[in-house]
């Protein structure tokens, strides 16, 4: 098991709590573009993600309006989504039926893909920004319940509060 905090106090409850809490408030809240559908937005996310995780970490698309063109993102199969989010076939296609008949996945040669456009959405905008606000209030509520991030939070004061 890999430890990040260096605490010598358990705090691993208390983190899986303000996580989980966090899961459930994001999820709830990016669900308004979906029209209050959780399921929908799983399921929309788990096609975005896929289509770009290759892109975390590149510069040239870190900040909000730095989309990634459609050509640089990769088509995700059906099978590869049934293993990121298990659910029944008929729940999953059905699900896949909706966002492609709103225009929210396309599908392409290799599988499926959430088109650039999408995202340029001021719904789509907004929900960058109340998730980016959210994960921040996560992130101080882990180091308020005594988690550290690595050495860099050791280095750096601000970290702390």
């Amino acid at each position: 098991m890999t430890t990040i905090t260096d605490s010598t106090t358990d705090n691993r409850r208390a983190i899986v709590r303000i996580v989980a809490s966090e899961i459930v408030r994001n999820a709830s809240s990016m669900a308004h573009v979906h029209g209050n559908d959780v399921i929908e937005y799983i399921v929309f996310t788990a096609i975005w993600t896929l289509n770009s995780q290759h892109l975390i970490g590149d510069p040239r698309f870190a900040e909000l309006r730095t989309l990634p063109p459609n050509s640089a993102r990769r088509p995700v199969a059906i099978a590869d989504l049934k293993r990121t989010i298990p659910m029944p076939d008929e729940i999953l296609l059905t699900y896949l039926e909706r966002l492609i008949e709103r225009g929210f996945v396309e599908k392409v040669a290799g599988g499926l893909v959430v088109p650039t456009a999408v995202f340029t959405e001021p719904g789509m905008l907004k929900g960058a920004n109340e998730l980016y606000d959210r994960i921040v209030v996560m992130v101080q509520a882990m180091r308020a319940a005594g988690f550290a991030f690595g050495d860099h939070d050791a280095d750096n004061p601000a970290a702390a509060g």
